[in-house]
């Protein structure tokens, strides 16, 4: 399980992201009692305004057509609550009560900040630092006038070359080219690259005819995103040499792996820190060991970049094998839930027998297999 990620050594891949769940040295510490891998501090932010939370600031937004379901964490949590000497006491003391790597968390919004912060972060302990100029809320994503990539680059390099400590920016995909962004940061000495923060979003009551909660935009992610988070990493592997660190979507063992097949070495985790607790990193990691004990893996090594080189073009798809779907009545639970999906007309559900396919008439799109929960729909090469 042991993992080497921005010249750190990791006892397991999960590290505990930034955000309220590790927003001292208490907090820290109940990472590490919990088998997290290493901790990311809650930032902290140059903007005195961001340093302050508005109430109500959580919401889990449930949705998605009947019968399927979509989960959002909306939140719109501040940074640490301090200044910089302050978090600076707080990195000092969490560094003495842990003994995984403690990664410090930095947003600044004017140049001359972004050295100050960094030195302030590794002269009181931490073992690496991760620059956020990417932050939803902030001032520079806030103002779409601000050039997030150039910004990006002169804080790397400002940071760079005022500490010894690995520096590793946190990306954002509100820039015009993702990838450009990732392959820029790397060729211009960052030690990691975390991909990919997340966006801002808006859902609005229709009662009140209002945004929720305090009103305005706010950060959106949970499992949704795990899916946008994969596509910017498994294309940004071949092109960079900095390691990955993955976040956005993780809420289990299984996208851990997943996380790791398309180039990450390492995944950060938050949302669901604060939806199951600090304990459940631990099931997190018992899937992580049952899929490498199931495929005979020695070490998770073994498997970073699997996906990303396994990857096709465009003109490598297969658009020449025909399929089918194939119903087992046996195995049909009569739920009915792939009755209404079929647009070629080829399904036909009864009540009583189930679902059944006329093969002549189905195009082979997968798409009642993949509703149906019973595995009682396969789909066959013709």
């Amino acid at each position: 399980m042991q993992v080497n990620y921005a010249g750190l050594t990791l006892r397991n891949p999960i590290i505990a992201a930034s955000a309220g769940t590790t927003r001292d040295a208490e907090q820290a510490a109940r990472c590490e009692e919990n088998g997290y891998g290493a901790v990311v501090l809650k930032s902290v932010q140059e903007e005195e305004l961001m340093r302050y939370n508005p109430f109500p600031r959580f919401r889990v937004i449930r949705s998605g057509i009947p019968g399927f379901s979509s989960t959002t964490f909306y939140s719109y949590e501040q940074a640490y609550s301090g200044d910089i000497g302050q978090y600076a006491e707080t990195v000092r003391r969490s560094k003495r009560g842990i003994g995984i790597p403690l990664i410090a968390s930095i947003n600044c919004i004017t140049p001359e900040r972004w050295p100050e912060y960094a030195l302030a972060c590794e002269q009181a302990g931490a073992d690496a630092l991760e620059i956020v100029p990417s932050c939803p809320s902030g001032m520079l994503i806030r103002d779409p006038s601000n050039d997030i990539f150039t910004i990006s680059l002169n804080a790397l390099r400002a940071c760079k070359n005022a500490v010894k400590i690995p520096v590793v920016p946190k990306l954002t995909s509100q820039v015009a080219n993702v990838l450009q962004y990732a392959e820029a940061l790397g060729s211009a000495g960052a030690d990691g690259l975390t991909m990919i923060n997340r966006s801002t979003g808006i859902d609005i009551d229709v009662e009140t005819m209002a945004p929720i909660l305090h009103g305005g935009f706010a950060g959106h992610g949970g499992p949704w995103a795990l899916q946008s988070t994969l596509r910017w990493i498994i294309a940004a592997y071949p092109l960079v040499k900095a390691p990955i660190s993955a976040t956005g979507g993780v809420t289990c063992g299984e996208d851990v792996v997943k996380c790791l097949l398309a180039g990450a070495q390492t995944v950060q985790v938050a949302a669901v820190m604060y939806l199951k607790g600090y304990g459940y990193v631990r099931q997190m990691l018992a899937e992580v060991e049952a899929y490498m004990e199931r495929k005979g893996l020695q070490s998770l090594c073994e498997i970073i970049g699997a996906g990303s080189r396994n990857m096709k073009t465009m003109r490598q798809y297969d658009r020449e094998t025909r399929y089918y779907a194939r119903a087992d009545g046996g195995a049909c639970s009569r739920c009915g839930l792939c009755a209404p999906v079929c647009i070629y007309g080829a399904l036909n559900f009864d009540k009583a027998a189930g679902a059944s396919i006329d093969a002549a008439r189905c195009d082979g799109c997968g798409l009642c297999a993949s509703v149906c929960r019973q595995g009682a729909i396969s789909m066959q090469a013709k």
